[in-house]
């Protein structure tokens, strides 16, 4: 148990229970019960009988009224626990398309009991107090705090803990008294404060990178749909099964169920070529020249995510000084390497265009290579684009 999980969760809970009591106002009235002077109600926390101790001056005189409250105790609220073993997620960003998540371990939940003494002089001051917060309290209240920045959201991430009043005013009058005994009306009550405590936060951000979506098949055919009487319904356990994949089921489509994938990682799917304005498809094994100009429009998916470009050559130190491993965080994808290319080598015209312009003797060596994008969740080549293969011819492989 060396790990540090603190961030001052309790006391940002009690911190704002006392801030939605503390700024009560009582009056004093006449006869005809209009109001002649107005009086701060203090909140403090402590123990009720600390405040007692400590109000009470040498001339014995207690400066009423006052509202303590004190913390009573914190215990796992059973009715709360749900999950202990799958995180909890929220976005990063406030944006609609949030590019990752703040990933933390499910917090305990916790009720906090927490007692309230009001302290008054006169039973008129209490009524008053009283009926500040009572009539609100019906069922309860709701705090608003937040998830702890730690958890790696760029905004105030709301949390809202409700307040449930126990429902009871306990009054505590003087019975036996002294002539030199000063008044006091003192009631008790409390307070349950549904709250939580999070554990230590190890991974800060976790990327979506991948969405599986499964599509099955459902049995529509001469059904008119009818929610009560007539439901829509799926194909039994045997039409998906072995029937289905052996031909023997009738009316019942082999393909019943598919697969789409949402990915963030880049894909390409046509690449053009151009020395003089006119751009051809590149198939297959192509050959450029090095001293010429060099034009290609790249074809594709997700290139508008922060990514990088690179050639990826069989020869090392042929184009370009900064080669350079190319990693993902797909665990389906090996590593490459690869030179990357400075930005005045390339302009990305949208998430599914690129071009990239290499001026004469740019390209200054022989070999073959392949165009390169990578962004955080994995990279493609343009190999995977009609399996297109670019070698490069210097000047003694012309003619």
């Amino acid at each position: 148990m060396k790990n540090r999980a603190f961030h001052f969760e309790i006391k940002d809970i009690l911190t704002q229970f006392i801030a939605a009591f503390d700024d009560v106002v009582i009056s004093r009235y006449d006869k005809d019960r209009n109001p002649k002077q107005n009086v701060d109600v203090r909140y403090v926390f402590a123990p009720k009988q600390r405040v007692m101790y400590d109000l009470v001056n040498r001339a014995q005189n207690l400066t009423l009224p006052v509202v303590a409250v004190n913390l009573q105790s914190v215990a796992r609220d059973e009715s709360r626990v749900f999950n202990k073993l799958l995180p909890t997620y929220i976005p990063t960003s406030i944006t609609d398309s949030p590019s990752g998540s703040s990933k933390f371990l499910m917090p305990v939940p916790v009720n906090l009991e927490v007692s309230m003494s009001i302290m008054t002089r006169y039973m008129q001051d209490a009524d008053q107090i009283i009926s500040n917060f009572a009539p609100y309290n019906n069922p309860y209240i709701i705090l608003s705090w937040k998830v702890p920045k730690i958890f790696g959201a760029d905004y105030d991430q709301e949390i809202r803990s409700e307040v449930l009043w126990n429902g009871t005013l306990n009054y505590n009058t003087p019975t036996d008294t002294t002539y030199n005994d000063k008044f006091r009306v003192v009631i008790d009550t409390s307070f349950t404060i549904k709250g939580w405590l999070f554990p230590e936060q190890k991974d800060t951000v976790g990327t979506i990178y991948e969405v599986n979506n499964n599509f099955i098949n459902v049995g529509l055919k001469n059904r008119i749909y009818d929610p009560l009487n007539n439901p829509v319904q799926f194909l039994t356990y045997e039409q998906q099964g072995y029937a289905a994949l052996s031909g023997y089921a009738r009316n019942v489509p082999t393909s019943y169920s598919e697969l789409i994938a949402v990915s963030a990682i880049p894909s390409f799917t046509n690449i053009f070529y151009s020395t003089t304005g006119t751009f051809e498809p590149l198939r297959g094994h192509s050959s450029v020249l090095s001293s010429i100009e060099n034009n290609f429009i790249l074809y594709g998916k997700r290139f508008d995510f922060n990514n990088s470009w690179y050639l990826s050559s069989n020869i090392q130190e042929t184009f370009f000084t900064n080669y350079q491993e190319i990693t993902s965080a797909s665990t389906s994808i090996s590593t490459i390497s690869g030179y990357k290319l400075d930005k005045d080598y390339y302009s990305v015209g949208s998430d599914n265009i690129t071009t990239i312009h290499f001026p004469a003797s740019t390209l200054s060596g022989d070999g073959n290579f392949t165009i390169v994008t990578a962004n955080e969740a994995g990279w493609a080549s343009t190999v995977d684009a009609l399996s297109s293969v670019i070698t490069v011819l210097g000047p003694h492989e012309i003619g």
